[in-house]
């Protein structure tokens, strides 16, 4: 029986403005308002991060201009990507509202919907979610090689099973296809610890919590996540694509490599002499020698493979 919302809990919801704006671009712009309204449900003022490079360009030039500008928080904001705007919501509602018991983040750059009623109604319910620590909005791509579908095969998927198997396997049995999802309904208390007790990270904020949300002793998870299932994004295909995935492949690698040195370098205990300790350093060093080999070639091949299904 699926438990209802609690009507009493305070969410703050933080929309990520489109980095290229909606200016002529009436899909975009009819989502993003909607996205607006459906957060104002439960939240008053919805607050909007709004890059200082959009504005510059005068892409958010439209948005300013409007009079529903006047009815939420803006935030203006140096970023080096989108991603980095998260921290940058994230780090306003922890420092300016401290009575908010769940951050909902929501992206507002979704012009590729499909003509789906159902992703609308299943948006609406996952920003209303209530009763979880973590809660992420899934979806499908329905095209297998759209971008996004592409690092993730490619990218994600195999490069997560190499470093993390145990998280991989129950990321999957969750199940959780988006790893690196946008959507997020957060406990406030439990986004607060993840950023303040580890790394931050300026990109794939989504997977960095999902590795630190998981108890690697125990081999189970610390918090209690749920997946909501949205619907279908389309995302088309084009060969400039290559670029920015392969970016984002390695950003991937790059996060989740230096993860596993973080979480798997042996601490020296005081009961252990310095010559075990030094055996368990030379074993952890051969193991990450051994991943970081086999990574390597699964970035080769996802090069390979996307250069091909591209035509690059």
């Amino acid at each position: 029986m699926t438990k209802q919302p609690n009507k009493n809990v305070t969410s703050k919801t933080i929309i990520i403005f489109p980095y290229r704006g909606y200016e002529n671009n009436e899909r975009c712009e009819w989502y993003f308002w909607w996205t607006v309204e459906r957060c104002k449900e439960i939240d008053p003022k919805p607050t909007v991060i709004l890059p200082r490079d959009t504005v510059i360009r005068e892409d958010a030039a439209s948005f300013i201009k409007d009079e529903r500008y006047k009815t939420l928080e803006v935030i203006q904001t140096w970023s080096v990507d989108t991603c980095q705007t998260w921290l940058a919501g994230w780090g306003h509602v922890l420092d300016n509202y401290p009575e908010a018991e769940r951050i909902v983040q929501i992206p507002g750059d979704l012009d590729y919907v499909n003509k789906d009623v159902e992703f609308y109604e299943n948006l609406s319910r996952f920003i209303k979610t209530t009763n979880v620590d973590i809660s992420i909005g899934d979806f499908g791509t329905g095209d297998k090689y759209s971008a996004k579908s592409l690092i993730d095969t490619y990218g994600a998927y195999p490069l997560l099973a190499n470093w993390f198997p145990a998280i991989s396997q129950s990321i999957r049995s969750l199940p959780l296809h988006r790893t690196r999802s946008e959507f997020l309904n957060i406990k406030t208390s439990v986004l607060r610890d993840l950023l303040i007790n580890n790394r931050n990270f300026a990109y794939e904020q989504t997977l960095n919590f999902l590795i630190r949300s998981w108890n690697h002793e125990e081999k189970k998870w610390k918090h209690q996540i749920s997946v909501s299932s949205l619907g279908i994004l389309s995302d088309s295909k084009s060969f400039r694509d290559y670029r920015s995935s392969v970016d984002q492949i390695e950003r991937i690698e790059r996060m989740l490599s230096l993860l596993w040195r973080e979480i798997k370098e042996p601490r020296k205990k005081k009961n252990i002499s310095d010559r075990m300790f030094e055996e368990q350093y030379t074993l952890f060093s051969n193991e990450y020698d051994n991943l970081y080999a086999k990574s390597k070639g699964i970035m080769e091949t996802a090069r390979t493979t996307l250069r091909a299904l591209l035509g690059v």
